[in-house]
């Protein structure tokens, strides 16, 4: 059987920095690999950092590296139209997975679109990426052969703002990693470590504005009035809001009711999803929304923002609250810790909710999407 060469271009990923994109990213590709389809030859394009962060995966494929630090957003654009292009002239198809793809190019393309939050959502980025995303994504969605977003909230956003033919944007789900049961001893070092006497409220975001961390601590400094030995932890690297976030909980005086963690191993976040109480996702824009899910794979009661994504992946198998409102918030966690009966039915709703979101499926799905694409050449 003759197979088809794609290369994935992962030159966008810097490890750390791009939130969950990174994590469904790498799933979608471990998927790819366990899948192992006869017909098609996966290739890899990757940062330096991606590599050292990331072994299992580059040691998985044929992959080239890009020898630098990915730090710099203006290097890391012109390599994709200079050593990118170069070294992908011989490939059948690219995969663009960050959202926008080089004008200049070694071969046909398909692209994935995680959302178009530069294009609605202007004053979460700054002027110059801003620009630069305005001007560089609708043209990568119409030149794609294929468009694939994460959920029907991308999909009709992408129809809404670039003129595309409908059929060529597909939308393939992210998968849910199902977190690995924590030992006892994980789960009491986890308590120890970080003094989680009280019921625990779970937040996993990176610190950007969307994520809007304000609403949710706003919102936990109303419910310790009725729940004084609550805690609120909060993993994610930081990003731009980060500041802004140590003020606040300063300001409100529940620094000692607040865990800022940072970015932990995936152990930890198992054991966390173990502890929590309600997991809460306040964030104003996602494109999928894997927080929740994963908290609904982990059985844990998941309270989320009613905007974009989030009631399309969530839908009965939560509470959703207005993303602005940190009354409801409040009242909607306090809810939850009063009521464990409701909280358990919900867990148990949302473990049945979640096994319709596979990796093997978005794999299966990517592979698919690939073999239409190579079909029109």
């Amino acid at each position: 059987m003759t197979r088809s060469t794609v290369g994935l271009n992962l030159l966008w990923l810097v490890p750390g920095a791009v939130g969950g994109s990174e994590q469904s990213t790498l799933a979608s590709v471990r998927a790819l690999r366990e899948l192992a389809p006869d017909d098609l030859a996966l290739r890899l394009f990757v940062l330096e950092p991606f590599a050292a962060a990331h072994p299992d995966v580059v040691d998985s494929f044929p992959t080239e590296l890009l020898p630098v630090s990915g730090r710099s957003r203006a290097v890391r654009i012109a390599a994709e139209s200079t050593w990118l292009a170069g070294r992908t002239r011989r490939t059948h198809l690219v995969h663009h997975a960050g959202g926008t793809a080089p004008p200049v190019r070694g071969a046909p393309y398909v692209l994935t679109v995680h959302d178009l939050q530069p294009l609605e959502r202007q004053a979460t980025h700054g002027t110059g990426k801003r620009a630069y995303l305005a001007a560089a994504i609708p043209p990568s969605i119409r030149r794609a052969r294929a468009v694939a977003v994460p959920s029907d909230f991308v999909r009709r956003s992408v129809l809404d703002h670039v003129e595309v033919d409908p059929a060529r944007v597909v939308t393939v789900p992210h998968g849910v990693t199902v977190p690995e049961v924590p030992s006892a001893e994980a789960e009491a070092d986890v308590r120890s470590r970080l003094d989680l006497r009280g019921p625990v409220v779970l937040y996993p975001a990176i610190t950007y504005p969307h994520k809007n961390h304000a609403t949710l601590v706003a919102a936990f400094a109303q419910l310790r009035r009725a729940h004084p030995e609550a805690v609120l932890v909060l993993t994610g690297a930081p990003g731009s809001a980060e500041a802004d976030l140590a003020q606040q909980v300063r300001a409100l005086g529940v620094a000692d009711g607040v865990r800022r963690v940072g970015r932990v191993p995936d152990a930890e976040v198992a054991a966390l999803f173990r502890v929590a109480s309600v997991v809460a996702v306040p964030s104003t824009y996602e494109g999928f929304g894997l927080p929740a899910a994963e908290a609904m794979a982990a059985g844990v009661p998941v309270v989320a923002a009613d905007a974009t994504s989030l009631p399309e992946v969530v839908g009965d198998a939560g509470v959703l609250v207005d993303p602005l409102d940190p009354g409801a918030w409040a009242g909607a966690i306090g809810a939850l810790l009063d009521d464990p009966d409701r909280g358990s039915r919900l867990a148990e709703r949302g473990l049945e909710r979640v096994a319709r979101f596979s990796w093997a499926a978005n794999a299966a799905a990517f592979a698919d999407l690939y073999r239409r694409a190579l079909a029109e050449g």
